[in-house]
């Protein structure tokens, strides 16, 4: 649906289109949190209902608990699908608010599951793959709604609107690094990362996240496109935690152990998305402040490259779980891959243009929307395919997963 509604209104011209264009900050809001609240966070919830029950020993989902969110975050969906098509600014915006309130209540709707999650879980922290960073993203889910909420409503305020697309772009990084750590950690049993670091090193990231964010808001309220020390600030901070990001998943062992003697199976997607952190830091730091380009300064780099990646990588390698596919007999997905590699190259050419002073490049970002696009087509065809017309069992438990009610049949 979104994929369909932004192409309809690229080659229409509409008003909304227009907005978007000019770099409106309400309308690249709406859109932001159309993205990550909305059919991300669908995906992400999805992932979250089916393994972390296992993992963690708990029940804390009721049976109707991902039936109320589905229900309340694609009517926020649908609702924002329709403001887009209003012809007024007025109208947008008010079926705009009422589309962002049924995300954010749907995201509220998951805090109750994380927090008794956190409490019950049965497995100690020092044991778990992931560290404590397993149920972090589950805790913070009240805080993370109402305060998406909270930006939209009071957006006339200087800096609300600023303060809350950067807390929506650090809490995906969040959980870019906690998939990454638990595909390679967890999943495939690497062993890049000791447990007992990771809080640490999350601790790290968080701090890092949470000055960039401070920072994002004092610079909306300073409201200049002048390269001052808050906005130099701003960058830097954002540069360095999605830096910090790449280095604390220990990208070097996992590079080795990827390509070593034959290298050893695992999701190229995750694979990938890992690799472009750094290059999505270096857009953030180097970014111009006076270019008022969506992309800049790399918040549209890392979500359209390294967060969609991870995301769509964990659910498509657990799903072939779930078809309890040999993980050496899982194939790359070339098609999807290389609509994301020349994705990142159109980025990287971008870039260049802006910092060339060519602030009209629209070449390279037609590349870019529609390499992303032939990716997320290819990957709704096959998963329609190997859901629909498949041949293989699905297996209620994914494999890998049932040894956790293995240990817990031993206790």
């Amino acid at each position: 649906m979104f994929v369909c509604v932004l192409l309809y209104h690229y080659f229409t011209e509409s008003l909304y289109f227009d907005q978007y264009s000019n770099g409106d900050l309400p309308y690249i809001y709406t859109t932001i949190t159309w993205v990550c609240m909305g059919w991300l966070m669908c995906l992400i919830a999805g992932i979250g209902f089916d393994i972390l029950p296992l993992i963690h020993g708990t029940t804390p989902f009721h049976e109707n608990a991902m039936r109320q969110f589905l229900i309340t975050n694609l009517a926020g969906q649908g609702v924002l699908a329709i403001s887009t098509f209003m012809n007024t600014e007025q109208k947008i915006l008010e079926f705009a608010t009422v589309g962002i309130s049924f995300l954010c209540l749907s995201i509220l709707l998951l805090g109750g599951p994380g927090r008794r999650m956190f409490k019950e879980s049965k497995r100690r922290k020092e044991e778990d793959e992931v560290g404590i960073a397993s149920l972090i993203p589950g805790v913070a889910f009240p805080f993370f709604g109402a305060t998406i909420l909270a930006c939209w409503l009071y957006r006339d305020i200087a800096g609300m609107l600023e303060l809350g697309r950067s807390i929506m772009i650090m809490f995906f990084l969040l959980l870019t690094v906690v998939i990454i750590i638990s595909h390679f950690n967890r999943r495939l049993n690497w062993e890049v990362i000791a447990p007992q670091q990771i809080g640490l090193r999350i601790g790290v990231l968080l701090l890092l996240m949470g000055l960039h964010i401070l920072f994002v808001f004092l610079a909306g309220r300073e409201a200049t496109t002048d390269d001052t020390l808050i906005v130099d600030v701003r960058r830097a901070a954002l540069g360095l935690a999605l830096i910090w990001g790449f280095l604390l998943c220990n990208p070097l062992r996992i590079t080795r152990m990827a390509f070593q003697n034959g290298g050893m199976a695992h999701s190229r997607p995750i694979f990938a998305a890992l690799w472009m952190l750094p290059f999505c830091g270096f857009h953030a730091y180097s970014s111009d402040p006076s270019l008022l380009n969506p992309a800049v300064p790399g918040y549209a780099s890392f979500l359209g490259t390294s967060g969609l990646l991870s995301i769509w990588g964990y659910a498509w390698y657990l799903h072939e779980d779930h078809l309890h596919i040999s993980i050496h007999k899982r194939k790359a997905n070339l098609p999807f891959l290389t609509s994301f590699i020349v994705c990142f190259l159109a980025i990287q050419m971008l870039y260049w243009d802006l910092r060339n002073g060519n602030e009209n490049s629209f070449f390279y970002q037609r590349i870019w929307a529609a390499a992303t696009l032939c990716g997320t087509m290819v990957l709704a065809f096959n998963f329609v395919r190997i859901t629909l017309f498949s041949l293989e069992a699905w297996h209620k438990i994914p494999m890998f997963y049932g040894r956790y009610i293995q240990e817990k049949s031993l206790e």
